[in-house]
């Protein structure tokens, strides 16, 4: 960490699986295994350890209770099968990581699919999937299939897949691959994905509120705590933060750090590493405390009434944006940088998928 009062910069890890609780367990860099490329038996024994821990913390309701009261993303889910009931209605569809399954069923009800295919790794997800479908009268509809997408065999291939699989900043557990995976093998030539595309967008944003609490610690009874503050200093930029952004505390006009236009054209591995260059323009005077990280995915479907013969809906987890589950991450940069408007300040944004536990991401912010 680079905590030079001359330069933006900044360094964290990703928060741990369980994204929709919010739990963090954040890695420096350093503390990352760097052995060789090559797949070894304890390579595969521990992508088996974090892959187990992964599905298991989906096997609780809680997690789900919290997306099912997500009105904006549940939301955005059924506008879409509702606006694109003329290319779903008599389809075939695939529900990658169904959960509950309440996707597949909006699938079936709003969008009038014919078969819908709930694939679930977690047994207990997959069990209430199944009597949901009954309790609805869909069971001839949604066919769960319990098990990872990658393994599990389906009778056919399918028109749609659907997924909600997007994570803290769009990629934190990388679920992302498990949908290209499924998108190779079952999707028809010119079938739809929703989403269908996303963005990944990244500003500079101050952190008043962490200033005053560490400067607090400068003189307490007349003692000198700034060890105190030296360490919470640390611990932030260690561990992202993943809250409710206030747009007040936005210094520039957030930017594009990584944009999918179509997940059917999206290699596999595409986003294992993304390196990008952000050259902001600060709106106001400031101080430049963090980079806040936010996403947004949009579902093409076709709309005849439509110029463009398609219409998209939007599902934007920024600030400004109804609240989600997701809110912002927050990657502290270890210093506060006075800034005026009109000043130009360039960072460079590397996000990298753990070598040791493929669900994690490694952030590094840095001034270039």
């Amino acid at each position: 960490m680079d905590s030079d009062e001359d330069a933006v910069a900044g360094s964290a890890p990703s928060t741990t699986a369980k994204r929709r609780r919010g739990t963090e367990d954040g890695r420096t860099n350093n503390e990352t295994a760097r052995g060789s490329a090559s797949t070894t038996p304890q390579d595969s024994l521990a992508t088996a350890v974090v892959d187990a821990a992964y599905f298991n913390s989906y096997d609780e309701l809680s997690v789900h209770a919290l997306m099912l009261g997500d009105t904006s993303r549940v939301g955005a889910y059924a506008a879409a099968f509702r606006l694109g009931h003329a290319a779903l209605h008599g389809r075939t569809v695939l529900d990658v990581g169904a959960g509950s399954g309440v996707l597949s069923l909006l699938a079936a009800r709003l969008g009038g699919a014919a078969r819908v295919y709930a694939v679930e790794a977690a047994p207990g997800m997959a069990s209430l999937a199944r009597r949901l479908a009954a309790a609805n009268g869909l069971d001839g509809v949604v066919h769960v299939v319990q098990g990872r997408v990658e393994e599990v065999e389906l009778p056919e291939q399918v028109d749609v897949i659907i997924s909600e699989w997007m994570g803290f900043y769009l990629l934190h557990e990388s679920m992302l691959e498990a949908v290209l995976a499924a998108r190779n093998r079952w999707l028809r030539p010119g079938g739809i994905m929703l989403p269908s595309s996303a963005r990944i967008w990244a500003v500079l944003a101050e952190a008043e509120g962490l200033r005053m609490e560490l400067e607090s610690y400068q003189c307490v009874h007349g003692l000198d705590l700034s060890a105190v503050a030296e360490a919470e200093l640390d611990r932030r930029c260690r561990e992202p933060a993943v809250e409710l952004l206030e747009s007040q505390r936005l210094l520039a006009q957030p930017l594009v750090a990584w944009e999918c236009s179509d997940f059917r054209n999206l290699r596999c591995g595409a986003t294992a590493e993304l390196t990008v260059e952000l050259s902001f323009v600060a709106l106001r005077t400031g101080r430049a405390a963090a980079l806040a990280l936010w996403f947004d995915v949009g579902f093409t479907v076709p709309a005849e009434n439509q110029p463009s013969g398609k219409q998209v809906v939007e599902l934007s987890t920024g600030p400004g944006a109804p609240a989600t589950h997701w809110k912002q991450t927050v990657v502290h940069l270890g210093c506060f940088v006075p800034v005026e408007a009109g000043d130009v300040l360039p960072v460079r944004l590397l996000l990298r998928q753990s070598e040791d536990n493929p669900r994690q991401y490694e952030i590094t912010v840095e001034s270039c």
